[in-house]
């Protein structure tokens, strides 16, 4: 049974996840410290690729109310422009001597007819105006109906707020090495069924002896756990068939290695499943130490997990 693992190890080194397996020089870091990937795509199309829902769904919630905050703000200074254009006589109601407070107060007009309030205190009486004021309430009704669902879209999506330790260590285990990093949710829903693939990638040559890319899926010590309530310790016990096997920091920075993680568990709240990605580069490594635990026990008996302390770490004596 070793003996096949050890076949299929073989088969996986060297295989592509996804990545590109050309060595660039100058490359930056493939996944961002927020999880998204650090890949720009272009189509040669003008508009490009980029879908709005998705984008609307996916950006900060600052970026989303500032979007939300100006294309109204926007909207409804057009409209109000149209009104002014088209003759102030068109809407009954209208006071003001200067050209700005009447201006103003088509703007207002165009709020209400914008959010269907309608007060009724200045209305359309030209055919011009009922027709910029019935085309405005139809485009005020799809636009608060895209953002009503876009609001529910970013509230219903699951999340994933995984804190990850700012290092990965070398760290003593049983008789050898292990590759270790600590990971704990942040959310106070409580996520289950949680599992852990880690790949890595380094420089090499391939047969021809020119340089290249190559990936390996390593093992881990324990790669699912059944509830995730506290911190998690991911551990790459290091044998022969790691590629970290015998490698001291110098040569990990020398073949700038990469650690990319993908976690995958189920998010009891919304009843999906959810995923969380990660990397890790050679400057990210520590050699000789060991996490600290990041939890303790208080004076009534309660588990106290504090989030400040994941990623702690105090160097141990390695065995030679």
């Amino acid at each position: 049974m070793s003996k096949i693992r050890s076949i299929i190890d073989r088969m996986r080194e060297g295989q592509d996840i996804g990545l590109d397996r050309n060595i660039h020089n100058n490359r930056q870091r493939t996944i961002n410290p927020d999880g998204s990937f650090n890949i720009k795509k272009v189509t040669g199309k003008i508009i490009g690729n980029v879908n709005p829902y998705h984008w609307i769904i996916t950006i900060s919630w600052t970026k989303y109310w500032i979007v939300i905050l100006s294309f109204y703000i926007g909207m409804n200074i057009s409209f109000a422009t149209f009104y002014y254009f088209i003759g102030i006589e068109q809407l009954s109601g209208l006071i003001g001597d200067t050209i700005f407070v009447q201006w103003l107060n088509c703007f207002f007009f165009s709020v209400q007819c914008f959010t269907t309030v309608g007060f009724g205190g200045i209305h359309p009486i030209g055919v011009s105006a009922n027709f910029v004021a019935a085309f405005e309430s139809f485009a005020g009704l799809m636009t608060f109906a895209i953002s009503t669902g876009s609001l529910y879209g970013r509230f219903s999506r699951p999340i994933s707020r995984i804190k990850y330790s700012e290092n990965i260590l070398i760290a003593p285990y049983k008789e050898g090495t292990g590759m270790q990093f600590i990971v704990a949710s942040e959310l106070s829903s409580a996520l289950m069924e949680m599992e852990a693939t880690v790949n890595v990638s380094w420089n090499d040559t391939n047969d021809k002896g020119l340089p290249i890319r190559k990936f390996q899926q390593v093992k881990l010590e324990i790669d699912k756990i059944a509830m995730f309530p506290m911190s998690w310790v991911i551990n790459h016990p290091i044998d022969e068939e790691s590629v970290l096997y015998n490698r001291s920091i110098e040569e990990i920075k020398a073949i700038r290695l990469e650690v990319f993680i993908l976690l995958k568990g189920f998010d009891d709240v919304f009843s999906q499943i959810i995923y969380n990605r990660h990397e890790f580069v050679a400057e990210d490594f520590v050699w000789g130490a060991k996490f600290s635990k990041p939890f303790y026990v208080d004076e009534s008996g309660k588990i106290i997990l504090d989030l400040s302390k994941v990623g702690a770490y105090e160097f141990v004596q390695m065995s030679k």
